[in-house]
């Protein structure tokens, strides 16, 4: 018996911490700004998120109307700015902000709610609308990959961070694109209530979460190749079909729609890119490629363009792959 007590005695403790614990989180309200064409998942994951760490949502817009988020998907937020309750966190979601950071109301409403809530997260490019805020100004942020420059140019006062998935300032945290607002959603989760509790959300979602590792868009190879512009013969049409890679190589492709021959577009690639020095044209090693090396961080990067034509002489494809040296030699290998 005595070996047995102490067992029903933990389960009794336990059972009763768990009802405490469930009662203390329902406690937590998060308000989640919506606006046309917000990002889903920049709302909607980070909303499961919170509801299964037992946090109370609701979704907020200015006048509470129903509107369109960026796929076209219709959705009503639960209140507008005058009727939404005190709550605990704000989250600022990206998508299509030109006019939402742009709007007045919207400033003003963020500028009031920061000096009430503890927490104010923002995810991709709900950044751009905390910076112009002037919330940002003095901290460390991060946005959606393609926008990190933008940020940094246009908010000098904020310390635009390329390398992090997340970023916490204390009161307010920052997230980089679309599916790294789970990953923030569950460090914030882990701030009030405890590691074990995010990891709990996590692996109940059945989501992989890399607190300290985990994938940076930001730090891919594509950051590494040149800002270009080009004078693309009249009615040349780009379709992009591929755009992956990882930190040590990226690849492109589009389908092209074009009545311009492929040594026009390769002409046009060629002139756009002496305007980069530091990438040095290297013999090609194809009859219909071009390529260029640049020394990166102690690495040698290979860009190399090529334009595809089909057996009418059409070009039908355009490639660009960047790849360090090492990496795009065994490539070639492979491919012979």
């Amino acid at each position: 018996m005595r070996t047995i007590l102490p067992f029903y005695l933990l389960v009794f403790f336990s059972l009763i911490c768990g009802h405490a614990y469930a009662l203390d989180t329902a406690k937590v309200k998060v308000g989640i700004l919506l606006f046309d064409e917000v990002q889903i998942i920049d709302f909607a994951a980070p909303y499961e998120v919170f509801g299964q760490a037992g946090f109370e949502v609701f979704t907020v817009s200015a006048s509470g109307k129903a509107l369109t988020t960026a796929m076209g998907l219709r959705i009503s937020p639960d209140h507008s700015f005058t009727t939404l309750p005190k709550v605990d966190v704000i989250l600022v979601p990206g998508g299509n902000v030109d006019a939402v950071m742009k709007d007045p109301q919207v400033q003003n409403w963020l500028k009031s709610q920061h000096t009430q809530v503890k927490h104010m997260l923002s995810v991709c490019t709900g950044a751009q609308i905390l910076a112009e805020s002037g919330l940002l100004d003095g901290l460390q942020a991060t946005t959606f990959h393609r926008q990190l420059d933008e940020l940094a140019f246009d908010y000098p006062k904020i310390s635009v961070l390329t390398d992090q998935r997340y970023v916490d300032n204390g009161k307010i945290i920052t997230s980089a694109g679309l599916s790294s607002g789970m990953d923030a959603a569950l460090f914030l989760v882990s701030k009030i209530n405890g590691l074990e509790a995010a990891k709990t959300v996590a692996m109940f979602i059945e989501y992989d979460w890399q607190q300290d590792n985990g994938f940076v868009r930001g730090t891919m190879a594509d950051q590494y190749g040149p800002d270009n512009h080009y004078e693309w013969p009249e009615n040349t049409i780009f379709s992009n079909k591929v755009s992956y890679g990882d930190q040590d190589a990226w690849w492109r492709s589009y389908e092209v729609s074009t009545d311009a021959s492929g040594d026009a577009l390769l002409a046009v690639y060629q002139q756009a890119m002496l305007a980069h020095p530091d990438w040095l044209a290297t013999p090609p090693d194809q009859q219909s490629g071009l390529t260029w090396q640049k020394s990166i961080d102690g690495d040698t990067w290979q860009l190399a363009f090529a334009a595809m034509q089909n057996s009418a002489g059409d070009v039908t494809k355009i490639t660009i792959n960047l790849a360090k040296l090492q990496v795009a030699e065994k490539m070639h290998e492979n491919a012979k």
